[in-house]
């Protein structure tokens, strides 16, 4: 059984939703998503050292991918779940990908790409110092406003979610989220993968959803116009919910994304780092 915490919606014999939040967050952060969702079995859980799954410390990526893998085998009716995946979440639902994609149907994956940043050593530098600081609300405040998130955004949430994070879960979760691979697996995956990002997002982050969309079987790679990074939840939740909605049920996408055009521009060798 797995020890996460999980907030669940919806009748547990209809398809089923896993909504895996970002780093910092925890799974309260969907609960609009999953109201807008009545069709389905919706599954969020507090991945490790985040909210109620704070005791759980953060190992690695493929361990967390393993615990979203057992839950969907234990409480997905179908054997298989449709997987949203945001930031931290998205770099697990690509692990998934690469791992086990006989538990996946639909996959959506915002704002996470196998593109390493050119500025990630000073972004985990920086998190290992403002780290040990996270239960106090302007440093959350902080974090959120540097992820993007504003007040209108719902930024206090951010912050209050931020601050139950545990601190050493929280570098190691980040360092995580900032050092995925493009590998024969994550190519080879069979499922139907959505690559989104606002158009404010880093853009390691939209070149590498454009180049997983050029080379996964069933794959396409779109933006938000004048989004930023988690623009789903907080800056668009309307378009976001239809956008999901669409997606696992196998319809049209919603006009306001676009295609993404953003071109990888970094060392050919970096893109093709793990996939010979």
């Amino acid at each position: 059984m797995t020890s996460l915490a999980i907030r669940e919606a919806g009748e547990a014999d209809l398809p089923t939703v896993v909504l895996l939040h970002g780093v910092g967050g925890n799974g309260s952060m969907w609960a609009d998503l999953m109201a807008g969702l009545p069709d389905y079995h919706c599954l969020a859980p507090d991945l490790p050292g985040h909210g109620r799954s704070r005791a759980i410390a953060w190992t690695s990526r493929a361990e967390s991918a393993r615990l979203i893998a057992e839950l969907i085998v234990e409480r997905a009716a179908a054997g298989t779940a449709h997987v949203i995946g945001l930031s931290l979440g998205g770099s697990i639902a690509l692990e998934l990908l690469a791992a086990r994609p006989d538990l996946l149907d639909h996959v959506i994956v915002d704002g996470c790409g196998v593109l390493r940043s050119p500025i990630a050593g000073p972004m985990k530098i920086g998190v290992s110092v403002i780290s040990p600081f996270l239960r106090y609300a302007p440093v959350a405040r902080l974090i959120g406003r540097a992820f993007g998130v504003t007040p209108g955004d719902g930024l206090d949430a951010f912050a209050a979610q931020m601050q139950a994070v545990d601190a050493r879960s929280f570098r190691r979760a980040f360092a995580d989220a900032n050092d995925l691979r493009l590998t024969p697996g994550l190519l080879a995956a069979p499922c139907h993968t959505l690559l989104v990002a606002g158009e404010r997002e880093l853009k390691h982050v939209r070149a590498s959803n454009r180049l997983l969309s050029e080379r996964m079987a069933h794959a396409e790679a779109r933006m938000m116009p004048g989004a930023s990074h988690g623009w789903g939840p907080a800056q668009f939740p309307d378009i976001h919910l239809r956008m999901v909605a669409a997606w696992i049920a196998g319809r049209q996408l919603p006009a306001e994304l676009v295609a993404e055009t953003t071109a990888f521009e970094g060392p050919a060798a970096l893109a093709e780092e793990g996939a010979s």
